[in-house]
């Protein structure tokens, strides 16, 4: 007799940004209300940087912590992107990460634990979770966390041999997009992307299963591009009915409650981007210029001298980490002016935010077209050659976007965006069909290893 899914065990290996561990727990929270036994692995700090989770599904979402290891003999205190205060130290969070493969040998290796049926890795763990996973005749499934047009331009674009190329629209594209790099991102993408010849051994199998985190509904052609081994899991907003109230909501929430509906901008740019000097004299001039209400959140650095007393008022400068999803939420909070990373981009859209992108690295110039190209955000300049950009050019587009004439189809799309990626039934659909296709999917797979 078949038995039945809530049997099934999975081992979930987000990498050490909260842009990717958030998803990765909501994921978590979604298939263990399914009756589905998770193992969540990371490291303490991060771990406890997680939301609560709800009492019944505490016997099935188990945290499995996972000590970086020593660096020069003593703990190393870089856990999470968070913790980075210069590109110098990235190598210490990969060391980091790297360490997982140790906990999780040792973790498959234990007959005490129930055997997981299923790993889902990261990008970073590409390289030795699919084979641990063979080894120990266990399934795996990489978890995309870009969305598919993104994703699709990598793709397509795999055989680049020059920043130029990742410029243009990939060959194989049957639609007209804008979908590509500025040469300025085109260079930085050559820097950290895979080289050609490494490609072929960190790409998945081409039987492997693929979650991706978007929707049909939202980017269907780019999504039918992927084919069959990519499966939508949704957009897996997040939830926060029940969160404890901490001090820092607190006092950023009583700041908005005296603000007007949809007025306020929301500024910020994600857990990984490092701001130079220049870039947050800019943001903060525009800003300023806007003449409209914000709350600006800083990860690091400190805004202009002089700043902070100007905008006294009509402005709240936050340095340090915000619940970004339920500032989002806050009814006085209208528009977001964002680096496109697609977990701020999901948290933006849910709410209906209406959107400036200003994308900094990454596959983020990516998205800001593409989300320009479908009519949910506008895109500010930056200087083709050095990606320079001005604190003029973020005013214009912040008032464009939040009130004036010319946003107002902008404003309607983001009000219509709501509807699909804030559907908890939408959402509930894509569960669904994942965990049917978790099931049968390891019948599969473990009958050809």
């Amino acid at each position: 007799m078949e038995e039945e899914p809530s049997k099934l065990h999975v081992v979930m290996l987000p990498w050490l940004a909260m842009g990717h561990l958030l998803p990765f727990f909501h994921l978590s929270k979604h298939l263990a209300a399914k009756g589905i036994r998770i193992s969540f692995f990371s490291t303490p700090s991060n771990i406890h940087r997680l939301p609560s989770i709800p009492q019944t599904l505490n016997p099935l979402l188990n945290f499995i912590p996972c000590s970086p290891p020593p660096i020069n003999g003593t703990p190393s205190t870089i856990d999470n992107t968070i913790d980075l205060r210069s590109e110098a130290a990235r190598p210490l969070l990969k060391e980091a990460y790297a360490g997982f493969e140790h906990h999780l040998t040792a973790f498959l290796s234990d007959t005490s634990r129930p055997k997981p049926d299923w790993i889902i890795y990261d990008f970073s763990a590409i390289n030795w979770a699919p084979s641990l996973a063979s080894q120990f005749n266990v399934n795996s499934a990489f978890f995309c966390l870009v969305n598919a047009a993104a994703t699709t331009f990598f793709i397509r674009a795999n055989d680049y041999d020059s920043p130029e190329k990742l410029t243009r629209v990939p060959d194989g594209i049957p639609f007209p997009t804008i979908v590509a790099f500025r040469p300025f991102e085109a260079r930085q993408a050559c820097s950290v992307l895979p080289k050609k010849t490494d490609l072929t051994e960190s790409k998945p199998q081409s039987n492997q299963l693929t979650l991706i985190r978007t929707c049909k509904e939202f980017e269907e052609k780019w999504v039918d591009l992927l084919g069959d081994t990519y499966l939508p899991v949704g957009f897996l907003p997040p939830s926060f009915e029940k969160e404890e109230e901490s001090e820092t909501w607190m006092r950023i929430c009583e700041w908005l409650d005296e603000q007007k509906e949809h007025s306020v901008i929301y500024a910020a740019f994600g857990s990984e981007v490092i701001l130079t000097r220049e870039q947050i004299d800019e943001i903060a001039l525009g800003l300023e210029k806007s003449g409209l209400p914000f709350v600006w959140v800083l990860r690091m650095g400190l805004p202009p001298q002089g700043f902070q007393e100007r905008i006294a008022g009509r402005g709240l400068v936050w340095i340090g980490w915000v619940p970004q999803a339920r500032l989002l939420a806050h009814p006085a909070v209208g528009g977001f002016l964002t680096h496109g990373g697609w977990n701020s981009i999901v948290e933006g859209m849910v709410v209906g935010a209406t959107m400036v992108v200003l994308p900094m690295q990454f596959e983020q110039g990516l998205t800001a077209r593409h989300l320009v190209e479908s009519g949910y955000a506008m895109e500010v300049v930056r200087n083709d050659e050095d990606g320079s950009f001005y604190g003029e050019e973020i005013a214009r587009k912040l008032r464009m976007a939040m009130v004036e004439e010319e946003g107002e189809e902008l404003r309607k799309n983001a009000r219509k965006g709501k509807e699909i990626f804030g559907s908890e039934k939408l959402q509930e659909e894509y569960i669904t069909e994942l965990v049917k296709n978790l099931w049968q999917k390891r019948t599969m797979v473990c009958e050809s290893v």
